[in-house]
């Protein structure tokens, strides 16, 4: 189990080593997503949330991503700036992360535009970041990566819609045990993670106060 500092340390500089994507998106441009309209879903409907262990869908309208995080998880408090926000849900261990990043764009860029930038930020921030896998994926519309920082490794789905961009991802330490169980939660609720404008059934609900960039 990592420690307390270590756990701290899991929900705020990954927030961090994403970003970099709403500095860069200002001053890199010109690749546009060709992507689907907002309100695609990152993953399809599913069914039996509760029974897999997460929590009944809701709307978090500053993320403007639909949420079902794992059952017993802890919110943190939203942190954000002018151009993001970012929520997690930290898992009772301390070792596991989902969170949700919602990035505004100036205009569009592509995703492999993103993702190169994302690998040199790491690389410059942690030293070193290493790109395990990486595909796109045509029902998702956006891209599957998996990289590896000095820290953490985290395991990403990247999609951008016109002038908006989310990053729903499962993060684990690097140097912690991995908790299949709890990664496996992670995992299932970032395929759950439904982006842009809610349906009309699910629920609207409010994000934790938010605080200044850390």
């Amino acid at each position: 189990m990592a420690d307390e500092s270590d756990v701290a340390r899991l929900r705020v500089p990954i927030a961090r080593r994403l970003r970099f994507v709403l500095l860069l998106a200002v001053t890199l441009g010109g690749c546009a997503a060709g992507t689907a309209a907002p309100g695609q879903r990152v993953a399809d409907d599913g069914r039996g949330r509760q029974a897999d262990g997460l929590d009944a869908p809701r709307h978090l309208p500053e993320l403007r991503a639909t949420v079902a995080p794992p059952i017993g998880w802890s919110p943190q408090k939203l942190q954000g700036s002018a151009r993001h926000t970012h929520q997690v849900w930290q898992s009772p261990t301390g070792n596991t992360a989902y969170g949700v990043i919602h990035f505004r764009l100036p205009f569009p860029v592509g995703h492999e535009l993103l993702l190169w930038a994302f690998m040199n930020e790491m690389r410059r921030d942690q030293g070193q970041a290493r790109l395990i896998e990486k595909r796109w994926d045509a029902n998702l519309g956006g891209i599957r990566f998996v990289t590896e920082g000095g820290l953490y490794r985290i395991r990403t789905n990247l999609v951008v819609r016109g002038f908006d961009g989310w990053a729903v991802y499962a993060g684990t330490f690097r140097s912690g045990p991995i908790l299949p169980d709890e990664l496996a939660l992670a995992e299932r609720a970032r395929e759950y993670t439904e982006v842009g404008v809610a349906r009309p059934h699910v629920s609207q609900s409010v994000a934790p106060s938010k605080t200044g960039t850390p």
